[in-house]
């Protein structure tokens, strides 16, 4: 009798322990946009030391990497140029074929680099005319002043928390994101560390149907093609008060035609805040 006693207390306790277990993880999944970006931006900084950095440069060293739609790997130097709304990425690589990738938006208008007269590299051109990313501050995340989170009444996106997702192994929170105006057909997901709140990585994908042409090959497609973006953040340092990640990584990817697979990492040696810049740094020619 004492045997089934304390089995059926045992399985009592086991069940009220899987039912906390389970309220918890309601609670988790419940949390509001505002509550998000709110312990989001703090685990960036105080508002005083976000308001403080006006501006910021972030220089390192590049590894791309062709896995598919070409081969091979090139080394180059980076440079992250934000100033408010405005940025300004460059991947420059010491090749003739390949020379850079360079995207920017200067407040008003987006501008990229060509490979050669008249040809974009893929990653360019898809930011190129698909200029919200950039217009947003989405690409980039918290390494510059631009980032989309920053100024949400400004922008006035409509945000959708979609509870703890697995993004590349790791379960995060997930944010959608969709902009007030000129989102298109891209759809936008950003993650969130569940512990620390800090943004550790944002998914860009759209997808074009068969047949149909389109401003990036200006000629019909054969069969669907999925695009996809994956900017992932990690190795967070402090930097005058500032909590920025370090290591910032970009996957960019294409199923169907063309068929593209290519990898960026980032190191990041040096931040500066507030260094002055060249009344040109935002705009690529």
């Amino acid at each position: 009798m004492k045997s089934r006693i304390l089995h059926s207390v045992i399985g009592v306790l086991l069940a009220l322990q899987v039912n906390a277990s389970s309220i918890q993880g309601d609670k988790e999944e419940k949390i509001q946009p505002d509550e998000l970006i709110t312990r989001h931006l703090a685990s960036i900084g105080t508002a005083e030391a976000i308001a403080a950095a006006r501006s910021r440069t972030l220089t390192g060293d590049v590894l791309l990497s062709f896995n598919l739609g070409d081969h091979g790997k090139l080394r180059g130097m980076a440079s992250i140029f934000s100033e408010n709304g405005k940025t300004r990425v460059s991947m420059i690589y010491n090749s003739i074929q390949y020379p850079g990738d360079q995207f920017a938006y200067d407040g008003e208008h987006v501008t990229a680099g060509f490979i050669r007269p008249g040809l974009r590299s893929p990653l360019s051109k898809f930011i190129f005319f698909h200029d919200l990313l950039l217009r947003e501050g989405l690409i980039g995340g918290t390494v510059t002043t631009a980032w989309a989170l920053l100024d949400v009444a400004e922008r006035q996106p409509r945000l959708k928390y979609t509870g703890l997702k697995k993004i590349e192994g790791r379960r995060q929170h997930e944010l959608s994101y969709r902009p007030k105006k000129g989102a298109g057909d891209v759809q936008i997901w950003l993650y969130f560390d569940p512990e620390t709140f800090r943004h550790t990585s944002s998914v860009y994908k759209l997808v074009r149907t068969a047949n149909m042409a389109t401003e990036i090959t200006q000629s019909p497609y054969q069969r669907d093609s999925y695009y996809k973006i994956l900017e992932q953040f990690e190795d967070f340092r402090q930097v005058d008060g500032l909590t920025l990640p370090h290591t910032y990584k970009i996957t960019f990817s294409v199923e169907g035609e063309p068929t593209v697979l290519h990898n960026w990492g980032v190191s990041i040696d040096e931040v500066r805040q507030n260094a002055p810049l060249p009344p040109d740094a935002f705009i690529v020619r």
